[in-house]
Order: structure tokens, then sequence, then C-alpha cells
């Protein structure tokens, strides 16, 4: 099953190459289909597969399913389903792109040795950066080159940090050890790449540019799956490092908690809708980094629940506003007034997916934000002060916008399209289902932190 994951965007690709365009959503559709049937229904913690590669330097491609890759391989399979059904008449590029883009990540979640998750964490760069570049609004041009910029600079950062422990015979996850002083110049490196590519701040400022230019499908793909490559990353690497991560650990847990709180700040204060989707994923993104800076289990486990739940409520959300566009013209807040007339199913889903985002209990969100508020409050009780008044701003963001969108206007009520109804369900069911029942999931994955 491994191997079908990996090899049929490729099948795929090569197949669809000759379809008529007018096939292409339905194609890539059926591809999405296919591969969330594979994650879903034939991978397991403990499945591996190995390719020797360059045997006398230790080089070789090993890919393996274990119980902290299984959810995001999951949620990647799931929001790529999402982005293809949001696609309307996709050209051709944009399929094969974001194809690509979707083997990428899926080869960084299933890499166990540092060269193949390098591949991986490069493959989803160009093209997320050609289909903003070409598809993107009247300001694509600075944000495709700003995201180019940024990534280069951590993909240099990462290869070097790879290329070093090549040099000390250390290519695959678990496979040996480094004296405390490399782990720390290694971890420098590292840090830095983490925090361009996650983002945190003040790193972040090519992320809402991107999103801002970006098409409705790239937003969801970038946001749902891209941007979980790097804490994942910091996660195959915290087992090397785990010397330097518990010497910099209170310095990450307040980076993160910084990160939240100013990314809650900023969301706050924009009257772009997207953009405040965008910023609200950096905040998400400071919770990610708190768990990770426990080094526990329970903190471990609480950032992939993190990671699971802004994997479905930001792309949930980024097709949320790409309907309000299309209802109303616009996207800024005035545009949302009264919106509940015109398009009651997606206010409904608006609802859920910004409850969800305030960490609402019963939502998707809430289980991995109570776990790292209890990871920070039981290892850095300093930091949960900047903790507070993030929550504060965050639900104040999204309550504002609801306000908005269902009171203020007498025109008449319309109908709900086919197309919100349908759609809602792909990512709206999820983020009930891990919200309401995380212990069965947490006994799927077969954890113990939580346990």
């Amino acid at each position: 099953m491994l191997i079908a994951l990996l090899i049929g965007p490729w099948v795929f690709l090569a197949g669809f190459l000759g379809l008529p365009a007018r096939y292409g959503q339905y194609a890539v559709v059926a591809m999405a289909l296919a591969e969330l049937g594979i994650t879903t229904a034939g991978l397991k913690p403990g499945q591996w597969w190995s390719i020797s590669w360059w045997p006398t330097l230790g080089l070789n491609f090993t890919v393996g399913v274990t119980s902290i890759n299984l959810p995001l391989l999951w949620m990647n399979a799931l929001v790529f389903l999402a982005t293809a059904l949001a696609m309307k008449r996709p050209s051709r590029d944009t399929v094969v792109w974001l194809t690509l883009a979707f083997w990428g990540v899926t080869v960084a979640f299933l890499s166990r040795n540092w060269l193949l998750y390098f591949l991986g964490f490069e493959t989803a760069v160009l093209p997320f950066f050609l289909l903003v570049r070409k598809h993107g609004g009247s300001g694509r041009r600075t944000a495709a080159f700003y995201f180019l910029a940024f990534s280069g600079v951590a993909g240099m950062l990462l290869l070097s940090a790879v290329l070093y422990l090549a040099l000390h015979h250390i290519t695959v996850v678990g496979g040996g050890t480094l004296p405390l002083v490399q782990q720390q110049l290694v971890f420098g490196i590292l840090l830095l790449a983490w925090a361009i590519k996650t983002p945190l701040w003040p790193f972040h400022a090519w992320l809402p540019r991107m999103h801002g230019e970006a098409p409705t499908p790239v937003s969801m793909y970038l946001a749902g799956s891209a941007l979980k490559v790097a804490p994942y990353g910091f996660l195959l690497f915290s087992g090397l490092l785990r010397g330097a991560l518990q010497q910099a650990g209170p310095f990450w847990t307040f980076w993160g908690a910084i990160t939240l709180l100013v990314g809650s700040g900023l969301a706050f204060a924009q009257k772009d809708v997207k953009q405040t989707v965008a910023l609200s994923s950096i905040a998400s993104m400071g919770y990610v980094m708190m768990a990770l800076a426990s080094g526990t289990a329970l903190g471990t486990e609480a950032a992939i629940l993190v990671m699971v739940g802004h994997g479905l409520a930001s792309p949930f959300l980024f097709w949320i506003v790409g309907r309000i566009q299309e209802v109303t013209g616009g996207r800024q807040l005035s545009d949302l007034t009264g919106l509940y007339r015109r398009d009651p199913a997606t206010v409904r889903w608006l609802t859920l997916a910004a409850l969800a985002y305030m960490g609402a209990p019963g939502l998707a969100l809430f289980p991995g934000e109570l776990g790292v508020l209890v990871s920070v409050y039981q290892r850095t009780p300093l930091a949960f002060a900047l903790v507070v008044p993030a929550l504060v701003l965050m639900s104040a963001t999204w309550v504002r916008i609801l306000a908005r969108a269902r009171f203020g206007s007498d025109e008449p009520a319309s109908p709900a399209s086919g197309l919100g109804r349908g759609m809602g369900w792909v990512l709206g069911l999820p983020l009930l289902g891990l919200g309401l029942a995380p212990g069965w999931w947490i006994h799927v994955w077969q954890w113990r932190g939580f346990s």
C-alpha cells in the first residue's frame, strides 16, 4: 500500500495528460478518492519500505508509517480531496502542479531518512510558486517571489543540516547520535528553517501575501497540508537533537506563545477576511510549536492533534471565503453584512469552522489545544500568561465576523446552492468527528500520551 500511495499520483499524471481538459476535475477527484481510500484502509503503523541508493555513503530512500505520521497522512489525503472538489474547470497545469505538491507532502510525511524528507520538503515549493505566479491576483508577482525567497532560504538551511548529518554518517531517523555541541549547531540551523516555513513571528511575512493572492484551491492545500511539513520535520529531528531541545525548550515555548499572541492580534486587526484566516493560521502554528517544545509524549500528540484540527478548519475557511467572494463580490468585513439572508448554508458552515478556530469543545481543535495548554502550564507557567490574551483576541475575531454575517441586512433570503451543501460536509463532518470522539481516534492511532 505504501508503494501504491507513492506511485498513484504519477500514474494519474501519466494518464491525465492524455485526457480532454473537460474531464480534469473528475479525474483529479477520482485520484484523490483513491489516495484517501489507501490512506484510510490500507495504512497502519509498522509498515515500511526501503531501497538503497548510495550504499557507500549510507544513503537510501526509506518510508514508513508510524502512529505520528498516520493522522497527518489521512489529513493530507482528505484536504487534497477537498481541494480537488473546490477546483472549477481547472486548467491542466493547475491539476499537475497541485498533484505534484500533494506527492511532495506525502513523501515528507512518510520519510524515515533526512534526504528523502528534504526531497519532499522542496518538491512542494515550486508548484505553489508557479500556481500563484500564474493564477493569483493582482499582486501575484510579489507574493510568489516572497514565497520563493523565504522558501529558498529555509531549503538551504535544511540542506546544510542534512549534509552535515550525512558527513557524520547519520542518514536515517533514529540512526545515530551527536555530541551536545554538534546538536546545538544543527538545532540552531533547523530552528531558523522551521521558523521560516512554519511560519513563526517575525518570519511570517510571506504567508499572508501568498494567501491574499492565491486562488481558493491553492490556499486550501497550502494551509491545510503543506504548512504541516515543517512542524513534522521538527518532530523527525527532535529525537536526534533531544539534548539541544531540552536546553532550548523554554525559549522555543515562549517563541510559540509570542507567535500565538501576535498572530491573534494581527487577525483581529484585519478587515480582509481571507487575511484573517491566514493570520489565524500563524497563531495556530504557535500552539504547535509550544507543544513540540515540551519534548513529551503528551506535547507531541497534542501538536499532531492541533495540526490535524487546523488542517481541517483552515481549508474549510478558505473555501468559505471563496464562496463569500462569489456571493458578495468581495471579502472585506463589510461585505459580510447580512450574508445569512443571501446564502444561509455558507454562513452555517462559517459558524462551524469559526467555532472550531475558537477552540470550542466538540470540534477538532479543542482536544489538541487543551493538551497544549496543559503541557505549557505544567512546564512553563509564565508562557501561559501570553496564551490567555491570545485566546480572547481569537474569540473576539471570529465572534465579530459571525455577527456581521448573521445580522445587519434586510435583503431577501435566497436558497443555498448545492455546491455549498455538498462541499461543506467533506471537511465539516471530520471537524465534528475528531472533536466529538477524540478518544476513538487516539486509540486508532495507537497513542500513549493522552491515555
